[in-house]
């Protein structure tokens, strides 16, 4: 099960950096393909049962304010991600 998540977890991290670098709004929809087997994992745990889905949408998100030429929104939607895939990281280092 840890073979699916860690490695679409990570990928769409620097898919959403080479994103912004590249200034390509495609590539933050693909992150968030990425993130969407983590995404469903957590709607159905009982702490995430809503808010894991909103975490692809932040993709989303900023794939239209990437594509208006708003960088610092952008940057704004996809830092719950990355709190996000790092706190996990903490949690699952720290068991």
């Amino acid at each position: 099960m840890q073979l699916l998540f860690w490695p679409f977890m990570i990928a769409s991290l620097i898919v959403s950096i080479f994103a912004i670098s590249l200034k390509k709004p495609k590539l933050l929809v693909l992150a968030s393909i990425f993130i969407l087997p983590l995404s469903l994992y957590l709607a159905a745990t009982p702490k995430f049962a809503i808010w894991g889905l909103l975490f692809p949408l932040f993709y989303i998100g900023a794939a239209f304010s990437l594509r208006r030429k708003y960088i610092g929104l952008t940057v704004l939607l996809i830092s719950p991600n990355f709190f996000l895939i790092g706190w996990l990281a903490f949690i699952v280092i720290n068991q």
